[in-house]
């Protein structure tokens, strides 16, 4: 009783802490995974396809109950998922559920679990995977593949398989890992053209079209992770037991460390929250520590223990009035000055594109400066917000000022002629066909956007197999560009 009493304080503080975050945060990632609900459910002319099908999935299920509260449900049953996941794997490691919960909660884990939709749910499921892997269950591999499906880098854990009893074990985990992703691919086949189109997309934004980006890796980053738990995460990562007595745990939450680590190094445009698996593998590790400190000293656990809470409380909130604030007032004013104007219905590019497809108004990605021009002229509009960094040349005054500007204040304005309008259309092309229709525009130069050269651009056999199965042709592509 006593133990579940303290787990269901840690889930209602940190469930309470979720939702509110959610109500005044406007998340441009949250945002897009509903627009994408609501596309499916045709309620939205938006949709970005390189976006992971499980969470909108869920989103839509949960819109029985109303658009809104689908949102609050989505939270709830996510922050429950993720109890339940951790108490049942403390369990299956034979170590404290209360420590391994708490310490999960971590700031990282708290700021970036829900604000984005993904992150818990994802390792929520990676859990579960392990859980049944522990217990050689040959159907582990279908959870990893629906945390795969939640958040794609998760793919990068799919060597865990090997981790299976035997053979047969490994072959049918992989089986159904697979499983999943056959509706997914069919979705993707009928929709764009190829089983792996979603894919192609998300490696193409988040790694072929930003290799120009440095790749300098910031270690302060790995400390915001493991926060204050460092001290017991070093304990109890070289503590002689791990390399005794519990070799397959220790060797899955080694890869888990290793593998997280890895992506984030490889990866181009390096976010935090990026490095968000590495939650599990750092509270296993410091409930090893506390657990060596608690036999030494129980009043030194005791006050560790108490010292923890107290600073990730301050932490919290000190951190909580410098980064909740964002507002959707500009959002929904841009969109009321469109109805005022009598262009509520045309065309609309922005640089809250996200958003404003969000809040109802049908919008696009705003074009690339060449292409400012042309766009007006077409009829379309261009709203840009002021505290929105991108693009670089909204900050140029002398290139603004030689557009024709129907509104302005000091945190919006828009670009366009009253006495034109080109009427809004669905929004849901690929990244990849966006791109090669502006680079045609601009440069005169065309970019191969087949998903089976963008995947697999210097990997022939592969190439060739992915151009067989998509397109019945065993070869690879003649044009090479790759934008």
């Amino acid at each position: 009783m006593v133990k579940n009493r303290y787990l269901l304080i840690l889930f209602v503080l940190s469930t309470s802490f979720f939702i509110y975050q959610h109500s005044v945060n406007l998340s441009w990632d949250f945002a897009a995974y509903v627009s994408n609900a609501e596309y499916w459910l045709g309620n939205s002319n938006y949709y970005e396809p390189y976006r992971p099908p499980l969470m909108p999935l869920a989103l839509g299920i949960l819109s029985f109950f109303g658009w809104t509260a689908a949102e609050y449900l989505f939270i709830l049953l996510c922050s429950a998922l993720f109890l339940y996941s951790s108490t049942k794997l403390a369990e299956s490691l034979k170590i404290n559920p209360i420590l391994f919960y708490l310490f999960s909660l971590s700031p990282l884990a708290l700021f970036h679990g829900l604000i984005n939709g993904t992150e818990l749910l994802s390792l929520s499921l990676l859990e579960l995977f392990i859980i049944l892997l522990l217990k050689n269950k040959n159907y582990s591999g279908l959870f990893l593949g629906l945390a795969a499906l939640t958040r794609y880098n998760f793919l990068i854990f799919l060597p865990l398989i090997l981790l299976s009893r035997d053979i047969r074990g490994v072959c049918k985990n992989m089986l159904s890992f697979i499983l999943p992703f056959i509706p997914w691919g069919i979705y993707n086949f009928y929709a764009y053209g190829n089983f792996l189109a979603s894919f192609a997309d998300i490696y193409a934004i988040g790694f072929k079209f930003r290799e120009y980006l440095p790749n300098a890796l910031n270690w302060l980053n790995f400390l915001n992770v493991i926060s204050f738990l460092l001290p017991l995460f070093i304990i109890g990562l070289f503590r002689r037991k791990n390399f005794t007595d519990d070799k397959k745990v220790t060797l899955i939450m080694g890869i888990i460390l290793f593998l997280t680590i890895y992506q984030f190094y490889t990866t181009p445009y390096k976010v935090v929250r990026y490095l968000f698996p590495l939650v599990l593998p750092v509270a296993y590790f410091s409930v090893q520590g506390a657990g060596l400190i608690r036999k030494k000293s129980k009043k030194v656990f005791i006050f560790i223990l108490t010292s923890l809470i107290i600073l990730n409380v301050i932490y919290l909130t000190i951190a909580s009035t410098h980064t909740i604030n964002t507002s959707k007032e500009e959002y929904m004013d841009s969109i009321a000055i469109l109805k005022e104007k009598g262009i509520s219905e045309c065309r609309v590019l922005s640089n809250g594109w996200v958003i404003l497809n969000y809040l109802g108004k049908t919008s696009e990605v705003y074009p690339r400066k060449e292409l400012i021009q042309k766009t007006i002229d077409e009829g379309n509009f261009i709203i840009l917000f002021r505290s929105i960094e991108d693009p670089a040349w909204t900050k140029n005054k002398a290139l603004i000022a030689s557009f024709s500007k129907i509104y302005e204040s000091d945190r919006f304005f828009i670009l366009g002629k009253l006495e034109n309008c080109n009427q809004e259309l669905k929004v849901d092309k690929l990244y990849v066909e966006e791109t090669k229709e502006e680079v045609e525009m601009i440069y005169n130069y065309t970019i191969n956007t087949n998903p089976c050269f963008t995947i697999f651009e210097n990997k022939e056999l592969l190439e060739k197999t992915c151009n067989f199965i998509n397109y019945g042709k065993f070869k690879v592509d003649e044009n090479r560009n790759n934008g």
